[in-house]
């Protein structure tokens, strides 16, 4: 399989040292690894010359800390001396927009300032910053034998966003759901010309999920695991990882994962296309599994497995399937009997759930070897219901976002939100992580907010930025576990984008005039509902009218 992670940042190259255009068909977010797979952007530092002033010592510290080659040796030239060996300038990184400013306050210090774009962590992890925020540091020198250096006061680096695109790429780990029933991607942030990313990126794995997750993943690895050897060696494509006697104390199922989770986060390195994974110098046994592994082995565990249905819509107020070449109603005399808003299943189509035609009631029934059982909820201004990877229904409402899973209706609760700016509520594929359309101070906006569960409540925590400054959103769906599809219905026509929820990325894919509802999944076409009420489908490069339909909606 292409690299899929690293080609979600194709969409936006960005060569030479030129500015950005202000204009573009590309909303820029941390457009992370924008270079052609295979190739690598240098970004060319310059030492330090004699009689530099302390402003243009600086200004060259900021510009060689865009290269990350060698440990980051030019950018150090620039320090004192009692400092270069001991910075450690990815403990924290801020990200900032354009080329900043410098104000010199005395002769020995000079005081950067910038709008701040995005932060990562010590454990590289990237969050996106409010529009409105600032980056400001001051920078104190001293004199070396009669030239300026800085000396830093933090373990931190200052870089642009274009300098990020050019020198840094973004890599997928990978963990469990708390029911071991799905794989769940936590992004973290890398130097492209640093050797050894295969190391960092299991030191980071076998170091846990990041905050923005906990709660609603696990870890298969047994308590105690960790590498043997501090190195994860790659020839002709294949890295072997060594772990310590710990690993031994995993079930066979957890080695499945384990192996599942060591196999997809690898496999996001371009020279990476199969994993060995060891105790010491042994294989770890993993059932009818072979020693040497690729990722296709572990698609059971991938966020997307299954999600292949026809999408549903409304046809006359009677639910209706679009097969590939047929509409064709359903079978189901209850829902035949009433009409229908919109409708939607679940991946294994035991459970079937309607908004009734004048938004005021959900209705899930769910079919198992008990019989047929009916839940429902009641609200105002229902939207279209989804459905995530267990089978639960969701709808939002007016002051109203509602969940039944197996006929019990479930306790929401959203940390830090107020259910009256709520629009909608979309679960991801993996059923962890959940975007919201919010209003908010900007306009309409997405959020990321991770899903804590348990068999009477769900609790939506950490909820943090997808875009950095689209504000006029009104409908989404997740076409896969990294990119939400959205519509932006405040201009005519309407703009469908795709946006990469963990860089902010987000490009216009589409226009298309009286788009009301999106729907979008991997491998299946794209399908819009259009103000008088056709549903239009993406075919071949062209649009497809399926009938007079409306609200077509695919499994989550």
């Amino acid at each position: 399989m292409i690299k899929k992670y690293l080609l979600l940042f194709l969409a936006l190259v960005v060569v030479g040292c030129g500015s950005i255009p202000q204009q573009s068909s590309i909303k820029e977010g941390a457009n992370l690894g924008a270079v052609s797979v295979g190739s690598i952007v240098r970004v060319i530092a310059s030492s330090p010359e004699p009689g530099m002033s302390p402003e243009e010592i600086v200004s060259g510290f900021l510009n060689a800390s865009a290269s990350s080659d060698n440990d980051f040796k030019i950018a150090r030239e620039y320090l004192i001396p009692d400092l270069q060996n001991i910075w450690q300038p990815t403990q924290e990184i801020n990200v900032y927009e354009g080329q900043g400013r410098l104000n010199t306050l005395q002769e020995n210090t000079v005081v950067f300032s910038a709008p701040l774009y995005a932060t990562i962590d010590s454990k590289s992890r990237l969050t996106l910053s409010e529009p409105n925020a600032q980056l400001t540091q001051e920078f104190n020198l001293i004199q070396v034998n009669n030239e300026w250096r800085i000396n830093l006061k933090n373990d931190n680096l200052l870089i642009s966003k274009v300098d990020l695109n050019r020198s840094f790429t973004s890599y997928p780990l990978w963990f469990p759901d708390s029911s071991l029933k799905t794989l769940v991607p936590d992004h973290v942030v890398l130097p492209k010309s640093m050797t050894g990313n295969a190391t960092r990126l299991m030191q980071l794995l076998l170091g846990g999920p990041g905050e923005n997750l906990m709660g609603g993943v696990n870890t298969a690895f047994p308590i105690g695991t960790t590498l043997a050897i501090n190195s994860v060696p790659v020839s002709s494509g294949l890295a072997t990882v060594s772990l310590n006697e710990a690993a031994l104390g995993a079930e066979p199922f957890m080695r499945e994962l384990i192996s599942a989770q060591i196999v997809k986060t690898l496999s996001s390195v371009q020279e990476i296309s199969a994993v060995r994974i060891n105790v010491g110098s042994q294989p770890l046994i993993v059932p009818n599994t072979p020693i040497r592994q690729n990722i296709s082995l572990w698609d059971k565990f991938s966020p997307d497995f299954g999600r292949t249905n026809d999408a549903l819509a409304i046809a006359d107020g009677k639910i209706v399937r679009l097969a590939p070449d047929l509409v064709e109603p359903i079978t189901n005399p209850y829902f035949n009997s009433e009409n229908w808003f919109a409708a939607v299943e679940n991946r294994e189509k035991n459970v079937l759930a309607g908004v009734n035609v004048d938004r005021t009631r959900l209705v899930v029934e769910t079919a198992n070897m008990n019989g047929v059982k009916r839940s429902s909820v009641s609200g105002q201004g229902l939207r279209v219901p989804k459905t995530d990877v267990y089978g639960a229904v969701w709808v939002t409402g007016i002051n109203q976002v509602s969940v039944i899973q197996n006929n019990k209706l479930l306790n929401v609760s959203i940390s830090e939100v107020d259910k009256q700016n709520i629009i909608d509520v979309i679960p991801s594929p993996d059923g962890v992580r959940v975007a919201i359309i919010l209003n908010t101070v900007y306009g309409s906006e997405l959020r990321l907010g991770t899903i804590v569960r348990d068999e009477q409540s769900i609790q939506i925590n950490f909820l943090r930025k997808v875009l950095r400054d689209g504000f006029s959103v009104n409908n989404a769906t997740w076409q896969d576990e990294i990119t939400l599809l959205y519509l932006d219905s405040s201009v005519d026509p309407a703009n469908i984008y795709a946006v990469d929820t963990f860089t902010g990325l987000s490009k216009i894919l589409y226009s298309q005039s009286g788009a009301t509802n999106i729907a979008g999944v991997t491998k299946k076409p794209l399908l819009l509902t259009l103000v008088t009420d056709i549903v239009l489908e993406r075919v071949s490069g062209n649009w497809i009218e399926r009938g007079e339909l409306i609200n077509a909606t695919y499994p989550g």
